[in-house]
C-alpha cells in the first residue's frame, strides 16, 4: 500500500544548507567516537542490570493481565478480519490501514515504550493455544530451536516487505485476502505443528517488534522486570540465529522505500521495457544484501565471529530511521484507520464515535520542524549506534587494537548516516 506521506520535510525545509547537515552529521558521528575512545576505556554494558521491580512484574504477570490483553488483541484482529473478509473492497476499508500503518509502523513505538509486549499480546499465539489445547503434533527439541533462531522471520520480513512495496494491486481485499491466508499456514500452522516458540521465529511482526523492544526501558532479569539503561538492554539481550539479518532486513527494507521516492529510481523504471515487478524485487533484495554485506564486513572487521552481538548496534538506527521515514505516515493514515475501524464493512456504522471525525493534517504546516525531526532522529539513532557498537567492540577486541579495530564500524555508521539522509531528502 503505497501511501506518498513518508517524510513530508524537504532539503529546503532544513535549517541549513543539505551539504552542510551532511557534514555536520558525519563529522558528529567522528567526534562522538573520539570522546567514547579517550573516555570509555573499558566495557560497561556486559552484564543485565537496573532498578527490580517486583510490583510491577506481579501486576503484569497476574493471570486477569495477560488474559485481558491476549482478548483485548484479538478481539481487535477479529474486528479487522471481518473488514478483511467481509467488508468493500475499497481504500477505506480500515484493514489496509491496520496492517501497513498500525502493525507495520505502529508497533515501532510500542514496543520501545513497552518492551516485547507483543510477545505476549501476539493474536496468533493465542490461537495456536486454542487450536492446539494439548501441546505442538511434532515438538522441536532445544538444538533444533537454537539452528532456526529467527531465520524464519527474516523471510516472512521479506515477504511482508514485498506486499508493501513490489506486489501489484495491494490496495484490494483480493491480494491481502491471500497473503493473509498465507501468512496463518505459515505462522499459525507453524506453531500447531512445532509449538508456540515457531510464532516468535516466524511472526514477521513479533520478529521486529522484539528486535525493537530490546532498546525499551524495561528487561526482564531472572524472570523480574527491571527498569534499566536502554543501551544497557540492548546490549545484553539475547541474540538468537539471524538477528543481525533481521536488524540488516528492516534497514534494507526502509532504504528501498526511501529510494523509490528519489527521481533516478522513477526514470529508471519507467523507462524500462522490464516489468515494475521485477524491478522491485531486484531493488529491494539488492538494497538489504547491501546493508548486511557492509554490516557483515565491518563487523567481522572488528571481531570474528561478531556479527550477532554487534546487531545491537544497529537497533536504534532501526528506530531512527523508522522515526524519520514513517512518521507523517503514522500520525495521519493512523487516524485514518481509527476512523474508518467504526464501520468495517462500509455500513454507515459508528461503533467507536470515530466515523464522523476527520484527520488532524496540522502536521503540514510545521514542515520545518518535521525536517528537523527527521534529521535528529537519523542523527541520534547513529550517534547511539556508535555508542553501542563502541561498548560492544570493547569487550570483544578485549584490549587490542582498541582504536584501529573500531574503524570499519565507525566508516560504516558515517557511511549509513550520509546515505540515510540522502535518501530521505532526496531531489
Amino acid at each position: 500500500m503505497r501511501l506518498p506521506l513518508h517524510g513530508l520535510g524537504s532539503r529546503q525545509d532544513l535549517p541549513l544548507p543539505f551539504e552542510f547537515v551532511l557534514l555536520g552529521a558525519a563529522l558528529a558521528l567522528v567526534v562522538s567516537f573520539a570522546v567514547l575512545v579517550a573516555a570509555w576505556r573499558r566495557p560497561r554494558y556486559t552484564a543485565a542490570r537496573g532498578v527490580p521491580l517486583p510490583g510491577m512484574t506481579r501486576l503484569v504477570d497476574a493471570p486477569v493481565a495477560r488474559a485481558g490483553v491476549r482478548l483485548v488483541t484479538l478481539a481487535l484482529y477479529a474486528w479487522m478480519a471481518m473488514a478483511l473478509w467481509f467488508g468493500q473492497d475499497r481504500v477505506t476499508n480500515p484493514v489496509f490501514g491496520f496492517v501497513f500503518v498500525w502493525l507495520w509502523v505502529g508497533l515501532v513505538p510500542v514496543s520501545l515504550l513497552f518492551g516485547p509486549v507483543w510477545r505476549r499480546a501476539n493474536p496468533l499465539r493465542t490461537l495456536a493455544r486454542l487450536v492446539a489445547p494439548r501441546g505442538p503434533l511434532r515438538p522441536l527439541r532445544e538444538k533444533t530451536w537454537r539452528r532456526i533462531g529467527v531465520l524464519p522471520g527474516v523471510l516472512t520480513l521479506f515477504g511482508l516487505a514485498w506486499l508493501e512495496l513490489v506486489q501489484p494491486d495491494n490496495n484490494t481485499l483480493t491480494v491481502l485476502r491471500w497473503w493473509t491466508l498465507a501468512w496463518l499456514v505459515i505462522v499459525l500452522g507453524g506453531a500447531v505443528l512445532f509449538g508456540e516458540r515457531w510464532v516468535a521465529a516466524s511472526d514477521p511482526f513479533e520478529v521486529f517488534a522484539e528486535r525493537v523492544a530490546t532498546l525499551s526501558p524495561w528487561q526482564r532479569i531472572d524472570d523480574v522486570l527491571h527498569l534499566v539503561d536502554p543501551l544497557r538492554h540492548a546490549a545484553t539481550a539475547p541474540t538468537p540465529r539471524g538477528t543481525a539479518w533481521v536488524s540488516c532486513a528492516l534497514l534494507g527494507i526502509t532504504a528501498y522505500d526511501s529510494f523509490t521516492n528519489t527521481t533516478g529510481w522513477v526514470g529508471w523504471v519507467q523507462s524500462s521495457t522490464l516489468p515494475r515487478e521485477l524491478w522491485g524485487t531486484a531493488g529491494l533484495l539488492a538494497m538489504t544484501l547491501l546493508v548486511a554485506g557492509t554490516f557483515a564486513v565491518a563487523a567481522r572487521a572488528t571481531a570474528v565471529g561478531w556479527t550477532n552481538t554487534a546487531a545491537a548496534s544497529l537497533v536504534p538506527i532501526v528506530i531512527g530511521y523508522s522515526v524519520a521515514h514513517y512518521l507523517s505516515l503514522l500520525v495521519l493514515e493512523g487516524q485514518r484507520t481509527a476512523i474508518l475501524a467504526s464501520d468495517p464493512l462500509g455500513l454507515g456504522w459508528n461503533v467507536f464515535g470515530t466515523a464522523e471525525l476527520g484527520v488532524n493534517t496540522g502536521i503540514f504546516d510545521y514542515p520545518e520542524v518535521v525536517a528537523v525531526i527527521q534529521l535528529a532522529a537519523i542523527v541520534i539513532g547513529h550517534l547511539l549506534g556508535v555508542l553501542l557498537a563502541h561498548d560492544l567492540s570493547l569487550a570483544a577486541l578485549k584490549g587490542r587494537r582498541v582504536i584501529l579495530g573500531q574503524l570499519p564500524m565507525l566508516i560504516l555508521m558515517v557511511g549509513y548516516t550520509c546515505a540515510g539522509l540522502l535518501l530521505l531528502f532526496s531531489p
